[in-house]
């Protein structure tokens, strides 16, 4: 459609036409004899407010989608600070329990001492992970700690930083439960099943008793076992493939073996591995499995090394008369 744009007098005289529902004006002064294509006018208006349109859009959802970033970090961090809160109001409970068991219970049974250390031992298992709540009951801990000015070394188990909050300075207390929930830990014991596997195993102060510090270490066990294994010869086994892997720095060091039991009795050797974890934890497996036989070759070996040196120094005093 076109119109034809006549010279008027008024100098900011419009002419408007309606086309698609959309206004059009132009300003006849400047133009007092032009031909206007409303049609072609229109489309232009119309693809450029289609483009503003996409480009408000997109800006629109870019400051959506920072703002629910925005929301989300001040969510996640929300969260991190009630979970902290709850984990004080926690610690706070769990103490005012601990306090009726003493004044009523702790004579007669220890149920009620058992479901406290379980709710100690499923706190600290949520504690574990990266999510805001977890991250939440690590904060509480700290927090509460310092409320109370407990002090621990550095290498205090969280445990027992746990059992401390909630059972006070009673040392030797603190130590037996730190040390039971920690046997549980070790034996990868799930929380609902606490209650039951500390009576199955005698009760707190067995579990203590288990744990002591006269039990060996992994470390100690593999020292005592190496001196027995080194008294025994089962096979020589020799393969080409050795050469690959040996490492004269390594002779007379111990290795495992990989190897698969035949119907025959046979084995068949897979692989060595020479990594010193792995030989001290076969060392301390052979020590469980073979304890006896292993102190009693201990008690051998030194006596005969107590012989071999009374002869020795036996032979020098000789020599020296």
């Amino acid at each position: 459609m076109k119109i034809k744009n006549e010279a008027v007098t008024t100098p900011a005289a419009v002419v408007q036409s309606d086309m698609a529902g959309a206004t059009v004006k132009v300003n006849a002064k400047l133009a007092p004899n032009a031909e206007i294509d409303l049609a072609a006018i229109s489309a232009e208006l119309t693809a450029k407010n289609k483009a503003d349109a996409a480009d408000a859009a997109e800006k629109a959802l870019k400051k959506a989608a920072s703002a629910m970033k925005k929301a989300d970090k001040k969510s996640e961090a929300d969260d991190k600070i009630a979970a902290a809160k709850k984990a004080v109001v926690f610690f706070k409970q769990l103490v005012t329990e601990r306090e009726g068991w003493e004044q009523n219970a702790y004579k007669t049974s220890n149920d009620q001492l058992y479901a406290l250390l379980q709710k100690c031992y499923g706190f600290y298992n949520d504690m574990a992970g990266s999510t805001a709540a977890a991250a939440g009951k690590r904060d509480g801990l700290n927090r509460y700690i310092e409320q109370k000015g407990y002090n621990f070394a550095s290498a205090t188990h969280t445990l027992t930083k746990i059992v401390k909050c909630v059972f006070g300075v009673d040392r030797r207390r603190v130590s037996a439960y730190g040390i039971a929930l920690r046997f549980a830990l070790d034996s990868k014991v799930a929380v609902q099943d606490l209650p039951a596997f500390i009576y199955d195993n005698g009760g707190v102060e067995q579990m203590r008793l288990a744990k002591s510090t006269t039990a060996m270490t992994v470390k100690q066990k593999a020292e005592v076992a190496q001196e027995a294994v080194s008294a025994n010869t089962l096979a020589v086994v020799t393969s080409a493939d050795f050469a690959n892997t040996f490492d004269a720095g390594k002779i007379g060091k111990h290795v495992v073996l990989i190897g698969t039991w035949q119907q025959d009795g046979s084995v068949i050797a897979r692989a060595v591995v020479q990594n010193d974890g792995v030989v001290n934890a076969a060392l301390a497996s052979y020590y469980s499995a073979n304890k006896e036989a292993v102190k009693g070759k201990k008690v051998e070996m030194t006596a005969a090394n107590d012989d071999r040196a009374a002869q020795e120094a036996l032979e020098l005093a000789v020599l020296e008369a």
